[in-house]
């Protein structure tokens, strides 16, 4: 399978932006595509584009004017592209029977192809999102997928709102699915989410559960914040907030040190590795999350373990679902994950990453609700996951807020309906 964007599994009948230059011209978008996909939007600097294009750097600013300008023609080259491949795809998914169970078949399908089949797109994508999620012309990219499956819902039989949580779904899984850090679970984990989320939201069929979700997060190593030791707790909220502050790069054990206000020895007994260390940063940002749902709780519930109505859990989620925090802790462990995805030593905390979505709202939901294994992290870490896409997945939209609010609220309130139907 090509890792370049110079051969897509779909040759693309558009044609590309006309720009002065030719050859040379096309030579620096593929070139600055390809860093970006391979390495992250860092590594597509005037000089690296340049050298992968065979010109001079002065190329770049003769032809586009700017490396913005230069670096915003890829963007676009790869919607275009993408384009095409969802056309060649679409036809696939609807050869599937036209019915509600068809849209977990057409989740796992379309998101195995795209992330497997069409990786390097899969990636250009994810670091558009990353650098500029609603601007042009990353909006459009993700239209394009909003669109696909207000189609494919229609085709199904599903409303225009399922058809929005399946972007929601997809969208989430597009960044995840990258991983190869265990291909055979993830793919069943993916099977088993995506069979869920058909199930509890959009109506489908129950599907079967296989366990692979509860096997991956005990595989990967993601533990409830409860479980984690104080000391080691305020070592891993400090990893994160150095890796908020300076990126990956910038988390060394002695930078850790310093910012919990411990000795360097402190930190390596809990994490003698930096792969270690990533794992405990995403732990704290878990960390980090549930502190910013308590204080949103108000005075009479002052932390997720106080919550004991369907009321009070509803509110929480819409409050953390709407506040700044959360996004901005959202976005940091989307480039932390993207930069795990280029480091084969960082595989197993990307995992953490990955399986570590519901752990602030498992222990509520299982108490109020009465839910046990396995489907208490089924609920849980599908319900994440769709609140955690949905600024994402909508914000190439207008209105975003009154839709973003709206969304909200329909993804919790199916599943608690469907929750309390069978307590009742």
């Amino acid at each position: 399978m090509s890792r370049s964007l110079t051969a897509p599994s779909t040759p693309s009948p558009h044609k590309p932006p006309v720009v002065a230059g030719g050859g040379r011209a096309e030579r620096l978008i593929l070139a600055a595509a390809d860093l970006i996909a391979q390495n992250g939007l860092e590594a597509a600097s005037a000089r690296a584009v340049a050298a992968a294009a065979g010109t001079a750097p002065s190329a770049i600013n003769y032809n586009f004017g700017a490396l913005e300008q230069l670096l915003s023609q890829a963007f676009t080259r790869g919607a275009a592209r993408t384009a095409a491949w969802i056309e060649a795809r679409e036809i696939e998914l609807l050869a599937l029977p036209r019915t509600p169970a068809s849209a977990a078949l057409a989740l796992e399908f379309a998101l195995t192809a795209w992330t497997r089949e069409a990786r390097p797109l899969a990636l250009l994508y994810q670091e558009g999102l990353a650098a500029m999620a609603g601007q042009e012309p990353v909006a459009g990219w993700t239209r394009l997928w909003r669109d696909l499956w207000l189609r494919l819902a229609e085709a199904f039989g599903l409303s225009p709102t399922d058809g929005r949580l399946m972007h929601f779904f997809f969208e989430s899984e597009a960044l995840y699915h990258l991983s190869v850090w265990s291909p055979a679970l993830d793919q069943a984990a993916l099977r088993e989410t995506s069979g869920h989320f058909a199930t509890l939201w959009l109506g489908a069929p129950s599907s079967p559960i296989l366990g692979a979700l509860t096997t991956a997060e005990r595989a990967a190593g993601t533990r409830a914040v409860g479980s984690i030791a104080p000391a080691a707790a305020r070592i891993t909220e400090a990893a994160a907030q150095v890796i908020e502050a300076g990126g990956l790069g910038a988390l060394t054990h002695r930078a850790v040190a310093a910012r919990a206000g411990v000795t360097t020895g402190a930190v390596t007994h809990h994490f003698r590795t930096i792969e270690g260390l990533v794992a405990g940063a995403i732990r704290g940002q878990v960390a980090l999350m549930s502190q910013t749902l308590d204080y949103d709780l108000g005075p009479d519930h002052r932390s997720v373990e106080q919550l004991e109505t369907v009321a009070t859990l509803k509110e929480a989620l819409g409050r953390v679902a709407g506040d700044g925090a959360e996004m901005e802790t959202a976005s940091a462990r989307r480039h932390l994950f993207l930069a795990a995805l280029r480091r084969p030593d960082m595989a197993s905390a990307g995992a953490v990453i990955r399986y570590a979505h519901g752990g602030t709202v498992r222990d509520a939901l299982g108490r109020i609700f009465h839910i046990e294994l396995p489907d208490l992290p089924l609920h849980a870490g599908v319900l994440s996951r769709l609140l955690a896409a949905h600024r994402l997945a909508t914000s190439a939209d207008t209105d975003r807020a009154r839709l973003r609010q709206a969304l909200v609220a329909e993804t919790i309130e199916r599943l608690f309906r469907r929750l309390e139907a069978r307590v009742n």
